[in-house]
């Protein structure tokens, strides 16, 4: 997949590109069959609120199931990726927010890349968030916001813009800020069927409200680094900072949809 000059400049002013129906019908269906086990397993990547509440994120899900490991390969992500980095990468963090129907798991207004900095020790945000639609996201399931023209490569400002704080249910940017931006470039809900996949800025502000429907919204987000960008704070568990900074090489466009149809046989 090869993207245009006007797509890299679209991603440079605004700091996203979405493509609605990016991955078919047997690549997510493929995918979304693999989530009852992945929310299964009782290892650390799985997490819950208590030991046995439904799970609300599964983390590391390329480097444990066949299909998320070639998803996250696919030249419609890894070379994408690779053309707006103008980078070899890898993935540094997988998970699947599992927003179940009818909670309350709204997301404030945050950049990710300031945790990655801080926890992890990413020196800049060369990388690249990548959300994959597994279910459909629609204005009424708590569909992901984002304030085009919000990012910035300036580390001073990236930081200086969020509160250190624990959790995503206070509030981590200023009213100002926020008002500022929403000013700047508006606010736009990234509604999509299944299968549509979003390119974020890791400092582009985005969050989501709470669903309050009866449908799933469940989001896989594979956050892709740099390898010459390899974080140097490696305290946090394997799952959530993947100290392995190999550069990924594109595999078959078809790889997925054939795992898929295999699993199907």
């Amino acid at each position: 997949m090869k993207l245009s000059a006007q797509q890299l400049e679209d991603y440079r002013q605004r700091g996203y590109l979405f493509f609605p129906n990016l991955l078919s019908k047997t690549e997510i269906d493929g995918l979304r069959a693999a989530v009852p086990d992945l929310m299964a397993s009782d290892g650390p990547q799985v997490r819950r609120d208590k030991p046995d509440a439904v799970p609300k994120i599964v983390y590391a899900p390329h480097a444990t199931n066949d299909r998320y490991q070639a998803l996250v390969r696919l030249p419609r992500l890894l070379g994408v990726v690779q053309q707006l980095l103008d980078d070899p990468a890898y993935v540094y963090q997988s998970r699947i927010n599992l927003k179940l129907p009818f909670t309350q798991d709204a997301w404030s207004w945050h950049q990710d890349f300031t945790a990655w900095h801080r926890g992890d020790g990413m020196p800049t945000p060369h990388a690249i968030m990548v959300a994959v639609f597994i279910d459909d996201c629609t204005v009424a399931n708590g569909p992901l916001l984002v304030m085009p023209a919000s990012h910035s490569e300036d580390l001073d400002e990236i930081l200086g813009r969020e509160a250190e704080v624990t959790g995503y249910d206070v509030q981590r940017i200023s009213t100002d800020t926020l008002e500022k931006f929403a000013k700047l470039g508006g606010i736009t809900d990234l509604a999509g069927p299944a299968g549509s996949v979003a390119f974020i800025h890791p400092t582009l502000l985005h969050g989501s409200a709470a669903n309050m429907s009866p449908w799933s919204r469940s989001i896989l987000y594979v956050n892709y680094n740099a390898s010459s960008n390899p974080t140097l704070n490696n305290q946090r568990a394997w799952y959530m900072n993947n100290t392995d900074t190999s550069a990924l090489e594109v595999t078959d466009d078809d790889a997925l949809a054939n795992l898929a149809l295999s699993k199907q046989s």
